[in-house]
């Protein structure tokens, strides 16, 4: 396993964003801002458990071109935990955000697996406000027929740790899977766990699944008239080969899916380098 991280994570991580918080819907949304002002928006929305800091290697890649924002979810990072969740109310966090973040009507979203969900809701909602908008290894849509109660796997325990070393050492990615890029996990670990008066914890709320609701965006992925395109992982145990068929007929046609060998649901866990120049080559195709 690597564990040494490499010169180019390094650098990247270096390229610190400006941290800011604003208030949606009676919640506290916290989002990071890397870039200047007027270049093109790149909304980054991370998976279910995650938080912005997934996102803090892949980032700076595109600072120097666009202005990219990248948000905790209410139930997620440093933002607050709601009563109940839906879709609409993630696409006002995300609309909240992009205004407050100053980013224009023509930006684009990359949402990995139930954030991808969360922009596809948003883009299909709001035409006037998205070009485009990128999946990461999100199923999206059930199978005819399939019968899908919950839109994710795995669950998170209410363990508190004695200190943030065993919480870090306790930490795992939901849906689980192995990564050999163990300089990463360590990474997102550290940012993923925070001091209570009765331990250390996960940021992520516990009861965000079931307090989730889930629905079917079928109708929403056939009528899209924003851009679409999509980065899967070819080791990926969330998309299956008939999941990749069926999304390439919903989706628009002409959208671009693009594969990365190696890598299994967190794709840029896995291979980063490969996501970055899978991403650009999407953003290439709407400019």
């Amino acid at each position: 396993m690597e564990t040494a991280p490499p010169a180019w994570f390094e650098a990247a991580i270096t390229r610190t964003a400006t941290r800011h918080s604003i208030v949606v819907d009676g919640c506290p949304i916290s989002y990071r801002r890397w870039g200047e002002a007027g270049r093109p928006g790149l909304l980054l929305i991370h998976g279910y458990s995650a938080n912005s800091h997934w996102w803090d290697f892949i980032a700076p890649a595109f600072a120097d071109d666009h202005l990219v924002v990248a948000l905790d979810c209410s139930g997620a990072g440093d933002s607050g935990h709601r009563d109940r969740y839906d879709l609409d109310t993630f696409g006002h966090e995300i609309l909240a955000v992009a205004d407050a973040a100053g980013l224009d009507d023509d930006l684009v979203l990359v949402g990995h697996s139930f954030g991808g969900g969360i922009a596809l809701r948003t883009a299909a909602r709001h035409p006037e406000r998205i070009k485009a908008m990128v999946s990461v290894d999100a199923k999206l849509v059930p199978l005819p027929g399939e019968h899908r109660p919950r839109g994710t796997s795995g669950f998170l325990p209410h363990t508190c740790h004695p200190d943030e070393a065993s919480a870090v050492a306790a930490y795992r990615v939901v849906p689980p899977q192995r990564c050999a890029n163990g300089f990463l996990l360590d990474y997102i670990a550290r940012h993923s766990v925070h001091a209570t008066p009765g331990g250390w914890q996960l940021k992520a709320d516990p009861a965000l699944l079931d307090r989730f609701r889930f629905e079917d965006q079928t109708d929403a992925l056939l009528g899209l008239t924003t851009g679409f395109g999509m980065i899967h992982g070819t080791l990926s145990a969330s998309i299956t080969e008939e999941d990749l068929a069926y999304l390439q007929y919903v989706a628009p046609p002409g959208s671009p899916f693009r594969a990365i060998p190696g890598a299994a649901h967190h794709v840029f866990l896995d291979q980063p380098l490969a996501f970055i120049d899978a991403l650009r080559d999407l953003l290439a195709h709407w400019t």
